[in-house]
């Protein structure tokens, strides 16, 4: 028991810290975006623009102005809002789970509870990062106006490609399952705990 009580401590000491790291980089990413965003004229960039294709990275002579970006800057500014509040509540959830661990009670009514929002807070992740990362790519596909980076005499046809892993699935149902078992401990440590 004591084992498990100083490594919740642990735990719990290194994800508080991460949470402040995730939501200082997130705020301070999000204001830089605000920034960038309302940047009125001139070009966003006085060199060239970097896109990454696959495993290629392409450097881009054209300049884009700010107000060319500006569907980027968006998608950038959702992107970073909602992973950085669900990531800090995920790490939220977390905490809920390893604080009664840290005080010697593995089987508290609690740690169910937060295992079941957990399970749906990465499955709710999950779907929201799939459809991010087609309305991004599409995004890229008409402002850079992917085609024309090709030569037109030796590339026909381009087009957009999303996958997904979906593991983000398997973890959900992963969760849920552990919540299961934590709650069949939960009834156990009850009964025991009347029986005394």
């Amino acid at each position: 028991m004591d084992k498990i009580i100083k490594t919740s401590k642990t735990i719990r000491a290194i994800l508080k810290v991460l949470f402040w790291v995730v939501a200082v980089v997130s705020v301070v990413i999000l204001a830089a975006i605000l920034v960038a965003l309302f940047m009125k004229g001139g070009t966003a960039l006085d060199g060239g623009f970097s896109i990454t294709l696959g495993n290629y990275s392409l450097l881009l002579s054209q300049e884009y102005s700010s107000q060319q970006l500006t569907p980027l800057y968006f998608m950038t500014f959702a992107n970073v809002a909602l992973f950085g509040t669900l990531s800090c509540y995920i790490i939220r959830v977390l905490l809920n789970v390893f604080e009664p661990m840290s005080q010697g009670k593995p089987f508290s009514t609690t740690i169910s509870v937060a295992l079941k929002k957990l399970a749906y807070a990465i499955l709710i992740m999950g779907i929201i990062s799939f459809v991010l990362q087609i309305a991004t790519n599409l995004i890229f596909y008409n402002v850079f106006d992917i085609p024309s980076l090709f030569n037109a005499d030796r590339v026909e046809s381009c087009s957009i490609s999303i996958v997904s892993d979906g593991s983000f699935i398997i973890w959900f149902f992963i969760l849920r399952l552990v919540g299961h078992i934590f709650k069949y401990g939960e009834t156990l440590q009850q009964l025991s705990d009347e029986t005394l």
